[in-house]
């Protein structure tokens, strides 16, 4: 993952403005829940008199808990849609991550390229065979619709349609359908034909990540723009409430 002087730049930000709250209540994309959640220990640390609770619901949920009033720092690991942005929001980027396309450890692929992705989300492509692996049917795994990592996945690979002047969903319906990056894992893990997408940030060696367009998903990839399936972490919250606290 590429963070731009994270901790630094959170800390002169917003985070000392609510220094004198009893509680903030952080919710929404469970990739960018794992970076807060080490920020929120250290702040509450040393600022014993405040607590920050951070709570991973999908950055969809975060959004809307924050429009209601029911939190008061949102995160997302996707841009806003028209729909969300509001002129009182504060939208701030606090890193860059990238979406790993993730397989069992024993495929053969090492490079998948983006029209071989979008066919098998689309259903297109359905045997290993017909990118050079063995002929074995692919189970193809993708997040649930509230989750931030898919709506980048599917909006960086075309993957949506207009519907009632709505952009949607347009992978096919078989797709499994799970609701976390840890769940992704888990599956590609323990099925040889699964493929999945999950944060470069979680990758680890339970799985392996392909190479995408002939890059490798790196955190200098990433901050070079070599790697193109990446999408922005932001914490999103109301300017006047976070200052008043």
């Amino acid at each position: 993952m590429f963070r731009i002087a994270l901790a630094a730049l959170l800390s002169i930000t917003f985070l000392p403005n609510i220094t004198h709250a009893n509680e903030v209540n952080i919710s929404g994309s469970t990739s960018v829940a794992r970076i807060m959640d080490v920020l929120a220990e250290e702040f509450n640390r040393t600022n014993p008199d405040s607590f920050i609770a951070v709570q991973g619901v999908g950055s969809t949920a975060g959004l809307t808990l924050l429009d209601k009033g029911a939190i008061e720092i949102g995160m997302s690991s996707r841009y806003l849609t028209e729909g969300e942005q509001n002129e009182d929001l504060t939208v701030l980027p606090i890193a860059f991550d990238g979406l790993a396309v993730v397989v069992n450890n024993a495929n053969s692929i090492e490079n998948i390229t983006r029209e071989q992705l979008y066919d098998i989300y689309k259903g297109n492509v359905t045997n290993w065979k017909s990118l050079g692996g063995t002929d074995q049917e692919i189970a193809v795994v993708t997040r649930e619709a509230s989750s931030g990592t898919r709506y980048s996945f599917e909006s960086l690979l075309g993957l949506t349609k207009i519907v009632n002047k709505r952009l949607v969903s347009d992978i096919s319906s078989s797709n499994l359908v799970v609701n976390s990056n840890s769940m992704v894992k888990t599956i590609v893990n323990h099925n040889k034909q699964a493929i999945g997408f999950i944060s470069v940030g979680s990758v680890d060696k339970s799985v392996k990540a392909l190479q995408f367009e002939g890059s490798r998903p790196t955190s200098n990839n990433i901050a070079l723009g070599k790697y193109a399936l990446s999408r922005p972490f932001l914490v999103v919250y109301h300017q006047e409430t976070v200052s008043d606290q």
